[in-house]
Order: structure tokens, then sequence, then C-alpha cells
């Protein structure tokens, strides 16, 4: 690219998942000049990876050594422990760098806003998460599970997450790097039985195949569906019969081995794990703790693919002491920017940011789920980077002729302002710590569960 050889494109990159790192790989692979700072909150990188995919996932988070490569490439610079609008603000970045990307993810659930969501016992989906993966802003959550029952309100890959840290034994979780003091809680459970619930119908479901035949070979558990549910419609039977719907007719084969297990479920020696479907919470009950959730129950109007949910006149009542909502997330809010009220989104269009009035923000972009949604898997973000670097380049006349000092200066400002930050060799002592830790316990890591706890090691 002519324009780019006399001068080298300074690059901000607000987190430090898989969005921010593809996005980095991206402009690495551009064939111009570019020098990349990659930002974090935390000391430690990889974002969802580390703190998203569920523990006893380890091949998914084998992704890291990928990221790695990125991450020790000359050009690329990691800052942790640096939080973009407390730290540092985003106008002092767009001083000193030509180019901001945010990539901060979704990491706040979306709520229901229905009664009794504030209800000891009701828990967004993203605290348990980030309580059983060792984030260290949810360490001080507390989760009761002395009761017997529990509900998770949702049909995605999260949900059954949830599920199966909650059913699956604990011998199983010993291997995963659960940390030991969320393990010591989940060791002293008495939860039996798990409503997985959705309030549309089998053929909407959003769970991959594999999740969901993954709880089917869970140890000592029953996994049932109501066989009525199996009974399609015209409208969900076109849509199963759909060629490109292949999602759909996987999960259905899957549900019908579960329909086969609906007169297990007297199994008291199993836990039980019921898929219900066509439900939609109107409340959490409850005396300050939550004790029931009210669900309307529903039926699918209108055509194929166009369907939605509608009341009927019955209710049904689920008995719980302990409840998970997983139905949505939403993004990091940042001063300045604006969010889509809809989707919680950054504002933006072919992944420049736009301000309310709908003008475009030159020099600043999104990508990863922050910038087209929870939708996809990991390896989807590298496209969606890649989309993102695309219309970088496209914009390049525009910064050309500006000055950034870039990292240097960020780096003295933040040496003056005491900010401790973690470059990525010192996250690889952190990193060498925790696996140690965690081969003494015959797991992959023993994660740390604080920021001061990780700071100390450096």
């Amino acid at each position: 690219m002519e324009i780019a050889k006399h001068f080298t494109l300074q690059v901000a990159i607000i987190g430090s998942g898989p969005s921010g790192f593809y996005a980095a790989e991206a402009l690495l692979n551009a064939g111009i000049s570019t020098e990349i700072t990659i930002l974090e909150k935390l000391p430690c990188p990889y974002g969802l990876i580390r703190y998203g995919v569920a523990p006893d996932h380890q091949k998914l988070k084998r992704v890291t050594q990928t990221l790695d490569v990125i991450a020790e490439h000359p050009a690329v610079t990691f800052l942790g422990n640096v939080e973009v609008g407390k730290d540092i603000q985003i106008n002092e970045l767009m001083e000193l760098y030509h180019i901001v990307i945010f990539t901060t993810g979704m990491p706040k659930s979306s709520l229901l806003d229905i009664e009794g969501e504030s209800l000891i016992g009701v828990h967004p989906s993203s605290t348990f998460i980030g309580w059983y993966n060792g984030h260290p802003d949810y360490q001080t959550q507390s989760f009761d599970f002395s009761n017997d029952q529990a509900v998770i309100i949702g049909h995605g890959n999260v949900a059954i997450d949830i599920c199966r840290v909650l059913t699956k034994p604990i011998d199983e979780l010993r291997k995963s790097d659960i940390p030991e003091t969320a393990l010591e809680l989940l060791n002293k459970s008495n939860i039996k039985n798990v409503h997985l619930v959705g309030r549309r119908g089998p053929v909407q479901a959003k769970f991959t195949t594999k999740e969901l035949h993954e709880l089917g070979k869970l140890e000592n558990c029953n996994v049932s569906i109501n066989p009525k549910h199996l009974n399609l419609g015209e409208a969900c039977q076109q849509e199963l019969d759909e060629i490109s719907n292949q999602l759909a007719r996987k999960n259905h084969g899957v549900f019908q081995t579960y329909s086969n297990n609906f007169t297990n479920i007297q199994h008291a020696d199993k836990k039980q794990i019921a898929i219900d479907f066509m439900l939609n919470p109107k409340a959490f009950k409850g005396d300050k703790k939550v004790q029931s959730v009210l669900f309307a129950q529903n039926r699918l109007k209108g055509p194929a693919f166009k369907q939605v949910s509608i009341p009927c006149n019955s209710q049904l009542e689920i008995a719980c002491g302990l409840a998970f909502t997983s139905v949505g997330f939403s993004g990091s809010k940042f001063y300045g920017l604006h969010t889509d009220p809809n989707k919680g989104i950054l504002s933006n269009v072919n992944s420049r940011l736009i301000n309310e009035h709908g003008d475009i923000v030159y020099g600043m972009y999104a990508a990863g789920w922050v910038k087209r949604g929870p939708q996809g898997v990991i390896g989807t973000n590298r496209e969606c980077a890649q989309d993102t670097v695309d219309q970088i380049l496209e914009d390049l006349a525009i910064f050309v002729d500006h000055f950034a000092s870039a990292k240097h200066d960020l780096m003295n400002m933040l040496k003056v302002r005491n900010i401790q930050f973690v470059t990525f060799s010192d996250w690889k002592v952190i990193d060498a710590i925790e696996i140690e830790k965690g081969q003494q316990l015959g797991k992959p890591r023993e994660k740390f569960t604080s920021v001061s706890s990780m700071l100390a090691c450096i």
C-alpha cells in the first residue's frame, strides 16, 4: 500500500480477548508498518478464553498458544492492569494513537427486568461464570447450594455450561481449572434437580449440538424432555425441514434421545436435568430469598422463521432455591461513546464507531462481540477482526499526516500516575506460577483470584 510506506500506524487495542489478539494479527499481516499496544484491565490476557470458556473445556483454552505468538511479536506491546476510563481516558489515547480499536466483549448479563429479580439466590449468568472461573471481580459473590433444586433460564451454551458445573461429579471438576475455593463449595452442593428453561420450542433452541450431547454423558445424571414438545406444529416442522437449518435437525435428534428418558425422572439415585420449553419467566417468588419461579406457558404463532411466542392463559411455578438468568449479554460502556440500547453493542457502521447523532467518529473502531453482539464461536472473532482491519485500511489516508507518540508516552504517563502496568513477560511469570500450583493439585492450573495476588508475583 503506497500511502503506508512513509509512516508507522500506531494502534491501541482495548481488550485482550480473542478479538483483540486477532485484530493485532490482522494488522501485522496487512503489509504496513504498525506498532500495536494491547490494553487490558486485568493483569492477565485472554479475556473470555480465561474467564468465559467453561473450565472443564480445556481443549478450547489451548488457543492461547496461538495468541501468545501474536503477543510476543516485536511490534506488539501488552499492558495489563490498565483500565481505560480510569487509569487512562479515551481522549488521551486518541491523542497518542492514530487508531483505537475496542474489543471489550460483552461482559455483563442482560436482565429480565421482572419482579423478584433482586431476591437473594437469583443471579445473572455472568456472576456465576466469573466466580467459578476465578475472575477477580466476582470472588465476593455468594451462592447457596443448600437447596436441591435450581432453575436456569436460557437455551444457549452458557446455560448448558452452568448446568454442567452444577451437576458434574466433583472429581471430574477437580481435573479442570476451577479454583479450589469454588470446588470446596461445589463439593458441598445439595443440588439434585436442574430445570433448563426456554421460552420457545426445541427447533428454536440455540444450543450447539456438541454441548447438548455432552449433557447426556454426565455420570449418574438423567437428562429428560417431555415428549409432547417434540410434536411439532406446521411452522416448526418447516423450520426443521429447511435444508440450511442443520443445527436444529442435529439438536432435534439429541432431544429425541432425551425424550426417551422422560420415564426415568423418578430415579432418585440420579441427578435430574429437565429441559423445559415454551415457558416465559414472569416473576421470581420468595420472601427475601428466591423460593420459586413463576412462568407463563407459551405457544408459537406466525410463519416459519418469524414465529413469536405468545402467552397462553396457564401458568407454571417451579420451586427452587437458586436461579440463573442466561438470556443475553451487554457490552462495556465508555464515557462519550454511544451504545445501541437494543443490542448492547457499541454503535457502529461497518466497524466504525458512531456518536449519538449517527456521525462516524474517525479513528475509533470495534471488533468482536462489542461490535456485532454475542454470536459465533471463538474462531468467528478472527473473521470479524479481519473485517475491522479492512475498514481501517480503507481509511488510512485520513491518519497518514497525523503525529502519534504512542506507547512510550503512554507508559511514561502511567508511571507518573503510579499505575503498575503488567507486560507480557510479567504475565508469563504469573502464568508459570499458576501452572506449577495446578500441577501440585493434579489440575491444569490454579488461578490467582485477585489482582493483588497476581501483582505480588512480579
